[in-house]
């Protein structure tokens, strides 16, 4: 399937496409690049992991209006991995290609510009450093291979027009969480849902990486768990306990939700659209139930929106959310800035110069907000955090990014595991011989365990 920016739209129909035009075709401030030819027809093939991209397709828009000789195809790729590994290697027609973060040990390595090589070529003076700088690789052979796109936040979709048919307001603190969860259990409703692979992380590491990068005493702390040093799980119990919480309540209970509703089986975005947005498939069809739902609260990413937005679109749903940190603090919720997916420049591509003009226009600061705000990410420039703090009214004492918990082992994946073992508690498989959950310290015991295990 393909899909295709290179149609030279008349300003008034473009604004009406895409909801307004300074917002949304920023070209009036980039200064093109004179020393790129005007009379030369050359088309770019960008390949993506997603059928539909709007927010590129608004760049590529723009783009195409400021340099009316150079098309940009977008092209989704289904099985995407594999297919470009094919593409890329027969040197196929692929000048730009959506990816993850380009690592030493990636398969695209041998195929991706080293970006960090092109000062001359590409300006990156309006990216944010700390997404960049966790997108490069360190070291004598090191590199920067693709930019993030923008920033990714986790935190939760609050369900809010099932909250006011109940009459409840959206927590914005753990106390009035626990409240609000209270409240609609009492009504029938298990208020948290999602698939247990990658609720109780989702939910919770943004709240243990801030307890981290933000300690009175940081570099204590960071050298603690980098260091592997016992008594390290007690620094962030919090979290863990707080999950364990929900969990022995039944304000989260995976199983039931899995057995009697048939719900978040698996942990994909389209999956837990559907699923929150109450839309059901059966042998004959697939169509909404009802324009309440009875999902409360699903965790997931900021850039989720896009395809619950979709969804919502596509089933006629009147089903309203809003996206919010995780509100599991006594004072509100934790955002943690991570990279979202990146964008790299096949080496072997005919047309560099023309990839890294375009990089230069997709990364001012003007036109990356512009395709942040449509893709719902946080914008890679370099007032990113403020941009966090603005979107979510939070002070830098609840703003970590990857770099602050970077350690020299895979701490991620350590507490993911705990959160995971935490979700599934209250699963009668993994509950003790007397049919009671394992008490919380079973759970911090093996953290500690986890945490402290050498190399």
């Amino acid at each position: 399937m393909k899909t295709t920016g290179t149609i030279a739209l008349c300003s008034t129909l473009l604004c009406t496409l895409l909801g307004g035009c300074s917002s949304q075709t920023p070209v009036s401030s980039y200064q093109k690049n004179q020393s790129l030819s005007s009379s030369e027809e050359v088309t770019l093939t960008l390949t993506g992991t997603t059928a539909s991209f709007r927010a590129m397709d608004t760049v590529i828009s723009s783009f195409n209006s400021l340099y009316p000789n150079c098309h940009i195809n977008y092209e989704y790729v289904q099985d995407y991995d594999k297919s470009m590994m094919t593409r890329l290697t027969n040197n196929e027609d692929v000048d730009l290609f959506i990816t993850n973060n380009i690592t030493s040990d990636s398969q695209y390595l041998p195929y991706a510009m080293d970006l960090s090589k092109q000062s001359d070529a590409l300006k990156l003076t309006d990216t944010y450093e700390g997404l960049i700088r966790n997108f490069t690789i360190s070291g004598e052979n090191g590199g920067l291979y693709a930019i993030p796109l923008g920033g990714e936040v986790r935190g939760i979709y609050v369900n809010t027009t099932l909250l006011d048919s109940l009459n409840l307001k959206v927590p914005s603190n753990y106390a009035e969480l626990l409240s609000c969860c209270a409240a609609l259990k009492a009504k029938g409703y298990i208020p948290l849902q999602g698939n247990p692979g990658n609720f109780g992380v989702m939910l919770m590491y943004p709240y243990t990486a801030n307890l981290i990068a933000n300690a009175d005493d940081y570099e204590k702390v960071y050298t603690q768990i980098n260091t592997h040093q016992a008594g390290s799980s007690a620094l962030l119990k919090e979290p863990v306990s707080r999950l364990y919480e929900l969990v022995s309540n039944g304000y989260y209970d995976y199983k039931t939700v899995e057995t009697n509703l048939n719900l978040f089986k698996d942990g994909t975005d389209t999956t837990l659209a559907m699923n929150f947005l109450n839309i059901v498939t059966t042998d004959q069809e697939t169509k909404k139930i009802d324009d309440i739902g009875q999902v409360a609260f699903v965790p997931g990413t900021m850039s989720l929106e896009t395809t619950l937005d979709k969804t919502k679109d596509n089933y006629h749903s009147a089903i309203n959310y809003q996206f919010i940190l995780s509100p599991v603090g006594d004072d509100g919720g934790y955002a943690y800035l991570s990279p979202a997916a990146g964008i790299a420049i096949n080496k072997n591509s005919k047309n560099t110069a023309w990839a890294l003009e375009f990089l230069n226009y997709l990364f001012s600061k003007e036109v990356n907000k512009t395709f942040a705000s449509q893709q719902h990410i946080i914008s890679n420039t370099t007032d990113a955090l403020d941009v966090i703090k603005k979107s979510f009214a939070v002070d830098d004492h609840h703003i970590s990014q990857l770099g602050q918990v970077t350690f020299d082992y895979v701490f991620y994946d350590v507490v993911k595991k705990t959160c995971t073992d935490v979700s599934k508690a209250n699963n009668p498989k993994y509950m003790q011989a007397d049919g009671t959950m394992y008490p919380l310290q079973y759970y911090m015991d093996a953290f500690e365990t986890a945490l402290v295990k050498k190399d």
